[in-house]
């Protein structure tokens, strides 16, 4: 096969997500083939990449000629489709909450704005990578996507059943300051639509007390915050080592693997961390407002969770404290959740993905 060139963009200029799995698990597979990534200039990438400033003249260049497109979310500005040009979607997650055609959009920031773009981007998609069957059927209907799914699984959670999975998450732990056999809390929340603070940025209001976890949780526990990508307002400092805030860690995963236990609530996190078999929790203080008047869910949130739903912050730290009686209740829900939404996540998706592409390339 000749030399391919293979432009990846993970949300506008991250190196991050299925797309960066991928990038490097090409490296190893077709190490022939060139990888360019999108940046913005703020970010780092490894030095065997190449990397072209977003929006700049050679950025369109590059979109039009590259043999292989490769995104995980929707590219603005992407007005154009060169002639050779494969694009791969690969999406960004699992969705719970409605997505683009099936979202109520009067709830969304710039909503026409936002389905124009999105409209334009899915027409140049040839294909899009999917968990599973009932991911598929969910982005057939917010897509209005009629082409290619590759049922491969999610590059991106990999790592998560890689053989050295237990060394990379004792370096992290040690590397975030988590003492051996101290218990770590992903909480790992979505933002909300109508969340905002005067000036228009999104914040956090939903999130757990501190001072409850920390009187509930065993000595030298850490609460690990993991804010939406979208959330730029941070909560104030609680004053204590008790929670570490990491957000700003590059890449989640590392975090799930770091994780004894995640706390989320209507993000796709909970699908990631769910290959890793270790429990899920739900806080969900603002369910009932959620699904009925912002943003509406694809399932009934009661039937479809992994593992118990609190609504206050004293049955979520019961909850925390009995995490053994956790995985006995919901331990056959929680299975029928991964065998429903995670068919595919054995450590091997990248491989498949390729498998596709070379497949399409000829």
């Amino acid at each position: 096969m000749s030399r391919r060139t293979v432009m990846f963009e993970s949300w506008r200029g991250l190196y991050a997500d299925s797309p960066r799995a991928l990038s490097e698990h090409l490296a190893r597979s077709e190490p022939s083939w060139r990888r360019l990534w999108v940046t913005t200039g703020e970010n780092q990438f490894p030095a065997d990449v190449r990397t072209v400033q977003r929006h700049g003249v050679a950025y369109f260049k590059d979109l039009l000629t590259s043999d292989v497109l490769v995104a995980n979310d929707i590219i603005s500005k992407h007005l154009v489709k060169g002639p050779r040009v494969h694009y791969v979607q690969m999406w960004h997650g699992t969705p719970l909450k409605l997505l683009g055609h099936d979202e109520r959009t009067d709830n969304h920031t710039e909503p026409r704005a936002h389905l124009k773009r999105m409209v334009r981007d899915v027409a140049k998609w040839d294909y899009l990578v999917s968990p599973g069957p009932a991911c598929t059927e969910m982005f057939r209907s917010a897509f209005r996507f009629d082409g290619e799914v590759w049922e491969t699984g999610y590059p991106r959670n990999d790592v998560l059943r890689a053989p050295g999975a237990d060394s990379r998450r004792e370096d992290i732990r040690r590397q975030l300051g988590i003492a051996p056999g101290s218990l770590a809390v992903l909480h790992a929340p979505t933002w909300r639509d109508d969340d905002k603070t005067d000036d228009g940025r999104f914040r956090q209001s939903v999130l757990l007390d501190p001072g409850v976890m920390a009187a509930a949780l065993p000595e030298g526990a850490r609460l690990l915050l993991r804010l939406h990508r979208n959330v730029k307002e941070r909560p104030a400092s609680p004053g204590s080592d008790f929670v570490l805030d990491v957000s700003d860690h590059p890449d989640i995963a590392d975090l799930y693997l770091a994780a004894d236990v995640l706390v989320s609530d209507y993000s796709s996190a909970i699908y990631d961390f769910a290959v890793t078999g270790k429990p899920i929790l739900l806080f969900a203080p603002d369910l009932d407002r959620y699904r009925d008047k912002v943003r509406g869910m694809y399932f009934d949130y009661e039937e479809w969770a992994p593992g118990p739903v609190a609504a206050t912050q004293e049955e979520l730290a019961a909850s925390l404290t009995d995490l053994d009686g956790v995985v006995r209740t919901f331990g056959e829900r929680y299975r029928h959740f991964v065998e429903q939404f995670c068919p595919h996540e054995d450590g091997h998706a990248s491989e498949r993905v390729v498998d596709r592409l070379r497949s399409a390339l000829g």
